[in-house]
């Protein structure tokens, strides 16, 4: 029993791992320190790993209709492992979709069930992001309030390892910034937000 539920527990850690890897590395890749303390983003990971959990749970149940195989699934750590690494993915499949409206569709399918709590939880997620990441920008962007100069202070900031693509559109983000305040947002996205403080001390 103790070995089964630490397989239990291996599909959760591996799904909600992956979860929160690619989340970050695909929304957040510059300001992880924000996500990682938001109550969403813990609640989005856990609901993941909460559902490999199940879906590890009930494959003996679906076993006549349903058949992990390939090198070393025999093992039921390897299987655990995979059956969270693949998840999210699995969870994502939609049969069809409903069209709804202009530019508006409703997926059905497993998709049908994420779609209950990810977009809704995504976007509070997106709202705490937005509000730490302002506590942090706010004060920066009082201390430099003239536009022009913030600009240029960013602009003179740029790391000398960017590539002369990335230097090209980190400098017209800036300068398509109409306050200090977004400014500094459009340096932060590209370097980071030690690199903001030292930019803007």
């Amino acid at each position: 029993m103790g070995t089964y539920l630490s397989q239990l527990a291996d599909a959760f850690l591996v799904a909600a791992i992956v979860t929160a890897l690619e989340l970050i590395t695909t929304k957040y890749p510059r300001t992880p320190a924000f996500v990682l303390r938001s109550l969403w983003f813990r609640g989005y990971v856990m609901i993941y790993g909460f559902l490999a959990t199940a879906a590890y749970a009930l494959l003996p149940i679906v076993s006549d209709q349903v058949t992990i195989t390939g090198v070393g699934l025999s093992n039921p750590w390897i299987k655990a492992a995979l059956v969270g690494f693949s998840v999210k993915a699995f969870l994502h499949i939609r049969v069809f979709t409903v069209s709804t409206g202009p530019g508006q569709s409703f997926p059905v399918g497993l998709e049908t069930f994420v779609q209950i709590f990810e977009p809704w939880m995504l976007r509070n997620l997106e709202l705490d992001h937005f509000n730490r990441l302002m506590e942090v920008i706010t004060p920066l962007a009082n201390r430099y309030a003239d536009v022009a100069a913030a600009r240029q202070r960013a602009i003179n900031n740029i790391p000398n390892t960017f590539s002369n693509a990335e230097r090209v559109a980190l400098t017209a983000d800036i300068n398509l910034a109409s306050t200090s305040t977004y400014v500094i947002i459009a340096y932060l996205n590209y370097v980071g937000i030690k690199a903001v403080r030292n930019a803007f001390p």
